[in-house]
């Protein structure tokens, strides 16, 4: 799509699924935000804001059976039969599928795992591809519109449900369902909610969790899923309609695997998002990039991101030369009106991957203690201790937030630049604090976070009395 709104006309688009908003699609399960559903959340191609109002000529609904880059070929499986499609420059966009754990139950009797095609009708099951017609008819995913359209109509009738994983979308499928009256158990296998946040942050989350009537088992599994419900880890039972499994996507991997393109924990690419082979680029959750802080690689599996990625490939496929620079990982959500974020490592990630961390956590305020409607909340900052694997002592690799009541996009925003700039925190005077009575409390959080950090230093370099 970036292709032709920088004006080339020669583009087809291969598309196996239905445009939606993924992100949104929690929401149009709950209706409270929106109220029509998820067939809201379907994007009319002809209708797209920015897009180029002939978009739908360049789409092609069908499936990418086989690449054979050699001859710069693309065959695709349509209704009527196989086409071919020959391209010049490729650009790979094949996303991820939910994943579920290979727990007993999870597939109808008599089910098996298959080879992909590619197609949105897919599940990583284990290490093993599955349609998702092979899942019992108790167990949901959330990826795509159909997804979606079946869990609406799975909320409509159940009264109870069990939601496993808690990460973004487990959290937010957790208020969906609530929103619509299902009585919601939440099951996470880390001892504490939210693989985002350290265990202090999550803390807020799970006290709203049980303020709001839905019971958490954390440091446990689900081991089987029966039409009753599910069986735990540690030998008891939750009984429910429904089983949700929000625990996480896989890169999808078969068309790149089958093209021989270099692999590592997803597609590897350079910073114009040229693959190993010089004419094919690939974007999105497929994709591994360079953390910003630690120039390590991950796959943050962001959706803006693969949208930036998109507009990089183009411009190069285009001749305007275009670099996507190193960044970080992100997550912005809400849970009952709690608002969290969490940008790059928490301090749990960083002591499992061996970096020496200290950590901030900062009370605030959203208004001053004046005024009524203020609420309470915290940020936790994640600062390098030492010079080491291209850190700078004092860096900050870390931000967590969790508040009531405000949104925290613009935060997290600031943040994302603090860390992907690799300022240390001695840097944070750089960042200035606009007050506004009516809008934010008067003290400065960065100069608290400053002077804290000064202080533990202080400390450190002063002699201890004898």
């Amino acid at each position: 799509m970036a292709l032709r709104m920088m004006g080339e006309d020669n583009v087809k688009i291969v598309m196996n699924e239905e445009p939606t908003i993924i992100c949104s699609l929690p929401y149009g399960v709950g209706r409270r935000l929106v109220p029509q559903g998820p067939e809201a959340l379907v994007v009319d191609l002809s209708k797209g804001g920015r897009l180029p109002k002939d978009m739908p000529k360049d789409v092609v609904h069908g499936v990418v059976k086989e690449l054979d880059i050699a001859s710069k070929k693309a065959y695709m499986e349509e209704a009527d039969g196989q086409v071919e499609i020959s391209f010049e420059k490729l650009i790979l966009a094949t996303g991820a599928v939910p994943w579920i754990p290979p727990v007993s139950g999870v597939l109808r009797e008599g089910s098996s795992p298959v080879t992909s095609d590619g197609k949105d009708t897919w599940v990583m099951y284990g290490n093993e591809l599955v349609e998702k017609s092979r899942l019992a008819p108790n167990v949901y995913v959330i990826r795509g519109a159909d997804d979606a359209r079946r869990l609406d109509k799975f909320a409509s009738r159940g009264k109870s449900v069990v939601v496993v994983g808690s990460g973004a979308i487990g959290l937010e499928m957790t208020e969906a369902l609530h929103d619509r009256g299902l009585k919601v158990h939440i099951v996470e296998v880390l001892p504490h909610l939210s693989v985002a946040l350290d265990a202090d942050m999550a803390s807020l989350i799970e006290k709203r969790a049980l303020e709001r009537g839905v019971k958490a088992y954390t440091g446990v599994s689900v081991t089987d899923v029966t039409p009753e419900g599910v069986v735990l880890s540690d030998g008891s039972t939750i009984k429910a309609d429904g089983v949700l499994f929000a625990t996480g996507v896989r890169p999808n991997l078969a068309l790149a695997k089958a093209c021989g393109l270099k692999m590592e924990r997803g597609i590897v690419v350079d910073s114009h998002m040229r693959t190993s082979h010089p004419d094919v680029y690939a974007v999105g959750d497929a994709v591994q990039v360079v953390d910003a802080p630690t120039g390590r690689s991950m796959l943050p599996l962001i959706g803006t991101l693969a949208m930036r990625q998109g507009l990089v490939a183009a411009s190069n496929i285009t001749g305007m030369p275009a670099e996507l620079p190193p960044v970080t990982i992100w997550g912005v959500s809400s849970f009952f009106d709690l608002h969290w974020a969490s940008v790059g490592w928490s301090e749990e990630a960083a002591n499992k991957a061996g970096i020496p961390v200290k950590t901030i956590v900062l009370p605030v305020r959203t208004r001053d203690n004046a005024m009524p409607l203020g609420k309470d909340g915290y940020w936790k900052v994640v600062i390098s201790k030492e010079k080491a694997a291209g850190l700078k002592e004092g860096q900050i690799i870390g931000f967590q937030v969790v508040i009531e009541g405000d949104p925290v996009i613009n935060l997290s925003e600031r943040f994302l630049d603090i860390i992907t700039a690799k300022e240390s925190i001695s840097e944070i005077l750089r960042h200035y604090f606009a007050h506004c009575p009516s809008q934010n409390a008067v003290d400065d959080p960065y100069l608290a976070l400053f002077f804290n950090y000064q202080a533990t230093l202080a400390s450190k370099s002063r002699p201890r009395p004898i």
